[in-house]
């Protein structure tokens, strides 16, 4: 908390009790609950990855999916934002809120957050959120 304009040096921790100084690298991949989400969210599109140490590396990687169909980048690229919005929610939540989520409840503002997206973003989209709940991939025809 900031007094006097003073910053505490606990102030800059991990929100979520790391005792680890918060960076963007370690609030988005390093921290237990950001870890723990990535693997809910690639457990749900039913793929697996090695994730690359750097955010940007993240990214691309995430959004650029090697073997998948082109079409099929902007649909990553939303979940892969969402991801990245929801774990900054939960973070301005612990700190000003003092409210933490269950990384399954943040998987699940994942789903509708990125379902939202895509609807908005391509019109063609006519799947229902059951569908890209329960078969994100397919919604995006990918045939596993």
């Amino acid at each position: 908390m900031l007094r006097r304009n003073i910053l505490h040096s606990t102030d800059s921790l991990c929100a979520a009790g790391c005792e680890v100084l918060e960076t963007a690298r370690h609030l988005f991949l390093e921290c237990d609950t950001s870890n723990i989400l990535w693997s809910y969210v690639w457990n749900w599109l039913g793929l697996s990855s090695v994730p690359p140490c750097e955010l940007r590396d993240h990214h691309l990687q995430f959004s650029y999916m090697t073997g998948l169909p082109r079409c099929t980048q902007s649909f990553f690229k939303g979940i892969w934002f969402a991801c990245v919005w929801i774990i900054w929610k939960d973070r301005n939540n612990r700190i000003f809120k003092n409210v933490a989520s269950h990384p399954y409840v943040l998987t699940e503002k994942v789903k509708l957050n990125s379902f939202l997206w895509v609807k908005a973003n391509h019109p063609s989209f006519t799947y229902c959120y059951y569908d890209w709940w329960k078969h994100p991939l397919l919604c995006m025809s990918v045939h596993q």
